[in-house]
C-alpha cells in the first residue's frame, strides 16, 4: 500500500468515525456511563466536551480522538516488525478496518485509551525508552481495572527472556494492581460462556480475521518467535478463554491488548506465502484479498447502518435499535408536548433524560 493511497484511507477513515460519532444516538451503555458510573476516567472523558457540540461528539470527542492517534501509533509501532513502509501501511489498514477498532473508537468505552497505552509502551520498549515505558505502566495501573493482564503477560515475558529488571517492575506493577485496583471479576459459580466469548471475539475481529488471529497466535506458539506482543496478546486471550469457562468475561479487559496482535497476524501471513513458489501463492493472495473485502463490508454497513433500517420491517432486529429506539421515543413524546416518561429500564432511562425527558413525577 502506498503512502499516497494510505493518507487518502486516513483522511476517509477520520471522516467515517466523526461522521458516525455526529449521527449514532446515545446508547443504553453510554448513558449509563454519563450519568452513573464510578469509574473517574470515563466520567471525565464523557464530559470533557460538554456543551462543545450539539451531537454526540459532546460526550464522544475523546474516544473519537484516541481512535484517530491510534492508527498513526500502530504504524510506528509496526515498523519494528516489517521491513517497508508499505507492509505497515498496509498492516495499520487492516487494524484500523476491524470492527472493534471502529466502534471502540466512536462508542464511550475505556478499552480504546488502553490501546492507546499498549502501543505507547511497546513504541517506548523498542526504542528503549525505560522511564517512557514505566510512566505508561503507571498510567495503564491507574486507568484500566484489570491491567494486571496487562503485567501478567509482561511477567511472562520477562521470565522467558530472562529480563530481569522488566520482571521486577512488572511483577511490582502486578501486585500493587491484583492488591488496589483489580477488579477483574474470578468469583461466583461454573456458568459456561465460552460460546458467547467466542462470539464477542469474532464481533470484535470478524470472523474471518479471528479465525486467523487465533490460526497466528497457535503458530507462533509452536515454532516462532515470541516477542513481547505475542506474550502480551497470547496472556489475554487465555485468561479470557480460561474466565469464560465459569464466569461472563467482559470484553473490554481483554480486547486492547488482543487487537494488537494484527501485526503478528500479517507477520505471519508474508513468511507463510515467502516460502512457497510463485504459483503456490494464489490462494493465499485471493484468501488476503477476501478478508479485506469482508473488513470493507463490514466497516460500509457499520458507518452506514441506518440504511439498513428501511430494509426491515422489524427495526427491533437492527444491531443498533438500542441506540436509536430512545431517539425516536423522545421526539414521538416533544410532539405531542410531553417532557417526561418513565421507563423501568434505568440505562434507557438515562438515555431519555439525555435528551431532557425526565422520569414523572407520582
Amino acid at each position: 500500500m502506498s503512502q499516497v493511497a494510505f493518507y487518502l484511507f486516513y483522511f476517509l477513515y477520520a471522516v467515517a468515525l466523526i461522521y458516525l460519532a455526529i449521527t449514532l444516538p446515545i446508547g443504553p451503555n453510554e448513558a449509563f456511563v454519563y450519568y452513573n458510573t464510578d469509574d473517574t476516567t470515563l466520567r471525565l472523558l464523557t464530559h470533557f466536551a460538554n456543551g462543545w457540540f450539539e451531537n454526540g461528539l459532546s460526550f464522544r470527542l475523546p474516544f473519537v480522538f484516541f481512535g484517530l492517534i491510534n492508527v498513526p501509533l500502530f504504524y510506528i509501532m509496526s515498523r519494528y516488525y516489517f521491513e517497508t513502509e508499505e507492509e505497515s501501511y498496509f498492516a495499520t489498514m487492516i487494524f484500523a478496518l476491524l470492527p472493534g477498532t471502529i466502534t471502540s473508537a466512536v462508542l464511550v468505552n475505556i478499552a480504546v485509551v488502553v490501546v492507546t497505552l499498549v502501543l505507547l509502551f511497546l513504541i517506548f520498549y523498542e526504542y528503549k525508552r525505560v522511564y517512557c515505558g514505566v510512566a505508561v505502566m503507571v498510567l495503564l495501573l491507574f486507568i484500566h481495572d484489570a491491567s494486571i493482564i496487562f503485567f501478567i503477560g509482561l511477567s511472562l515475558f520477562a521470565i522467558f527472556k530472562r529480563e530481569k529488571p522488566l520482571l521486577i517492575v512488572s511483577l511490582l506493577f502486578s501486585t500493587i494492581s491484583l492488591i488496589y485496583f483489580n477488579k477483574l471479576d474470578v468469583g461466583g459459580a461454573p456458568s459456561g460462556e465460552f460460546m458467547q466469548l467466542i462470539g464477542l471475539y469474532i464481533a470484535l475481529f470478524s470472523p474471518l480475521v479471528f479465525i486467523y488471529f487465533f490460526y497466528a497466535l497457535y503458530r507462533i506458539w509452536l515454532r516462532g518467535k515470541k516477542d513481547i506482543l505475542w506474550y502480551i496478546s497470547f496472556t489475554a486471550f487465555m485468561l479470557s478463554i480460561l474466565l469464560s469457562l465459569r464466569q461472563q468475561v467482559i470484553m473490554t479487559d481483554f480486547a486492547p491488548y488482543a487487537i494488537v496482535a494484527v501485526v503478528l497476524m500479517m507477520l505471519v501471513y508474508q513468511r507463510t506465502v515467502q516460502v512457497r513458489l510463485p504459483q503456490f501463492q494464489k490462494a493465499y493472495k485471493l484468501g488476503l484479498k477476501i478478508v479485506v473485502s469482508s473488513l470493507l463490508l463490514t466497516t460500509f454497513i457499520i458507518v452506514f447502518h441506518q440504511l439498513f433500517f428501511s430494509i426491515l420491517k422489524d427495526k427491533s432486529k437492527h444491531f443498533a435499535y438500542p441506540f436509536y429506539q430512545p431517539y425516536w421515543q423522545m421526539k414521538e413524546l416533544r410532539e405531542i408536548g410531553e417532557n417526561c416518561y418513565t421507563v423501568k429500564n434505568k440505562k434507557r432511562q438515562y438515555q431519555l433524560k439525555y435528551y431532557g425527558i425526565e422520569v414523572c413525577e407520582e
